[in-house]
Order: structure tokens, then sequence, then C-alpha cells
């Protein structure tokens, strides 16, 4: 036990000499700033800008040297006479009516790459969906093409979605298997180490930094000098991994703290309100007895916690259509966005596999004080902004 309050007491003081650091030169460095904060994070704008640097004709002005470098670390076979005539594609549709995120073509489709982007480990294909990819690539290429199947390293492709045949067509490399952490991050090195435009090598900068914020995990240390620290001894190296490996039943461990907060937090509103209100655990919503069309309810999605307002199943079947409640909305002074699902939802907690903000507010019981806090104010919102809840 005292090899790792040694441990933690050595790492928190390294933190807090590089947060003193930043402080100090925060002027000149400007750590935090990245310009892909400015953007809407998902996989359609992920593959957007893959696809732009795959492109030899896009106005990064670098010529086929990303898509020469993406080549040859991973090993692909994509040959082509002259950059001018690769063709790149977003969304490309199949005769299924399904669309491959990015398709790479030469100049007389002899060779097509293909990439099927997921940049959530919970996103779940389609039944037969990369199925339909590969049978879609190998007609209009005549057998001569590659599917890159482009996840983070904890998600898992499977008959499901892939067919009987996916052991084969990854021997045979129809189907090749790849994630962030150990070939897109990688890759995005060689990108900038390459690049010659410090414009376009800055935008790189900022998009290696958030994949690897998101995939690794936002460090207040450098990472050189934590890595020095950790491979300074073998001790060091093996409490590293000890911690590691105990990450993902802490989280678990966590969330059935949560779901404990929340049905002590309706005994406590069950009393001061005069209402009765019920927890969901399976689902994490709230059922008000004075609505009757939605919950308020919170979710692990997004790679975070979203929190809001979701229609009943009865009411969705009966509106399938998005419901916006711009008043509602208007009154709380919330930027919440709407789906079909949810009239109502934000983004509270962004990326918790690797910050520990959620958690940390779920320890301290912050997490349960907000909750109350926004059930209360739905609940004594006018009256005349409640009528469709």
């Amino acid at each position: 036990m005292n090899d790792y309050i040694s441990f933690f007491r050595e790492i928190q003081a390294h933190s807090r000499f590089e947060i003193e650091y930043e402080k100090r030169h925060s002027k000149k460095l400007a750590s935090k700033f990245n310009a892909m904060k400015f953007l809407h994070w998902n996989e359609n704008k992920v593959s957007e800008i893959l696809a732009f640097f795959l492109n030899p004709n896009e106005n990064h002005g670098q010529g086929d040297i990303y898509l020469k470098l993406f080549k040859e670390e991973l090993g692909l076979y994509f040959p082509y006479d002259t950059p001018e005539k690769v063709q790149v594609i977003l969304e490309d549709s199949t005769f299924e009516n399904r669309r491959v995120d990015i398709v790479l073509k030469n100049q007389d489709q002899s060779s097509i790459l293909g990439i099927e982007n997921k940049i959530y480990p919970w996103t779940k294909d389609q039944e037969n969906q990369v199925e339909d990819y590969l049978k879609y690539l190998q007609y209009i290429s005549n057998n001569h093409y590659q599917l890159l199947y482009l996840t983070p390293r904890s998600k898992e492709l499977t008959e499901y979605s892939g067919g009987k045949e996916i052991e084969k067509l990854i021997e045979t490399g129809k189907l090749y298997l790849i994630n962030y952490e150990e070939h897109i991050i990688p890759i995005l090195k060689e990108f900038i180490k390459n690049t010659e435009n410090e414009r376009v090598r800055s935008f790189l900068v900022d998009f290696e930094s958030q994949l690897i914020e998101n995939y690794m995990g936002k460090e207040n240390l450098d990472m050189g000098s934590l890595n020095h620290f950790i491979t300074e001894t073998e001790e060091n190296i093996e409490t590293a991994f000890k911690i590691s490996n105990t990450l993902n039943s802490i989280k678990q461990e966590m969330k059935n703290l949560v779901d404990q907060q929340m049905l002590q937090l309706t005994d406590e509103l069950t009393e001061e309100l005069k209402m009765r209100i019920i927890y969901n655990e399976q689902f994490h919503h709230f059922e008000i007895p004075v609505f009757k069309n939605l919950f308020i309810k919170f979710n692990y999605e997004e790679g975070g916690v979203i929190y809001g307002l979701v229609k009943t199943p009865q009411y969705k079947d009966s509106h399938h259509d998005k419901v916006y409640l711009i008043d509602l909305r208007n009154y709380l002074g919330i930027k919440f966005r709407t789906s079909h699902w949810w009239p109502l939802f934000f983004l509270q907690y962004a990326n918790i596999e690797h910050d520990a903000s959620f958690w940390i507010d779920v320890r301290n019981g912050k997490f349960k004080k907000f909750m109350k806090d926004f059930i209360i104010a739905v609940i004594e919102a006018p009256e005349n902004l409640k009528l469709d809840l």
C-alpha cells in the first residue's frame, strides 16, 4: 500500500509543477487552445477531416504526401498513375441504400479503399452493415478492394454486422481492422512531420491532440514527463499497470453509485415536492406524475453523459417527428439540442472514459445535486411552458 501512496504522491507533485508552469507561461504556450473545440464533433466531421487529408487534390496543398504515408504505414495496396486521378468520396451509397463513410478510387476503379468510421466504442452496427459494404466494394472494383474498419481499440466487429466470413476476409486483407489509438494517432504524427505549411500543420496538431484526449485521456502532466517517471523503475511500471487495470471496475462501481444516489434523490424529492417520483435504474429516467408525455432523464451517450427530457415510448409512437420545446428551453436558459427521442438534451460531461470530471462529481455528490436542481427547475416552470410535458 505504501508503494501506491508514494506513486500517487510523486505523480501529483509532477502535476502541480506542470500546472504552475503552464499558468506562468500561458500567454506564450496557449496549451489549452484547440481549434477542434469549435467543431461539432461527430463521426461525419471526423470522416470529413480524414477524407480531406487523404485526398491529394484538396486545398491543403501538400499533394499526395498524406495518402502515401497512410498507405505505407498501414501496408495498403492502392496504386494510381497520378494524384490528380485519385477520387475521394464521402458517404458513398451502396446498393442497399447504406453509405460507406469514405471511399477512395483510383483512375479506372481497378483498386478501391473503403473506410467505415466509428468514433465511439458503443456505436452499434446495423445487421449485415459491414457485410453489405464489402459486397458493394467487391462489385465496383472487380474484387480489387480493401475495407478499413476504423474504431476505438475497445470496439469489436462481430458476425452480426460483418457476416460469417469475417476471419477469412481479415486473413486475405480484404477487411482490415484498425483503431485510433494504435494506427491513426501515430499516422497523424507522420502527417505533422511531413507537412510543409505551418497553418495546415497547426490544424493537424489540434486534430491529433483532440484524438489523444478522446482516446488516451487529457493529462495535466506533459506526456514525456509522465512516461519518463513511470519507466524510471520496474516498480513504477508494474504499479501503473495495476492502477490502469482497475479503472473499468472503478467506473462500474461509480455507475452503481449514481443509481444509488438517484434512488436517494427520488425519496428526497417525493418528500420535498409532495409527489411520488420514481427512478428507473435500467433507463436512467425519472417518472414525474404530473408529466404524461416525457421523462426527465440522463444517459451515457455521445462519449459522455447527456441529460434532459425524453419521450415516453407511447408518446414516441404517436409523435415520430421532433418535438421542439422552444419556450421551455429559453426559460431554462440552456443550449439544449433536439433529437427524435429527446425534445431537449445537453451533453453535460464529455469523454468520461478518459476525463475524471463526471466521476469526481459523482463521488462528491455534485451530479446528484445537479439532477435535483434540474428536476425542480422543470417542475416549477410556469404552467404554460409545460402543456406538452
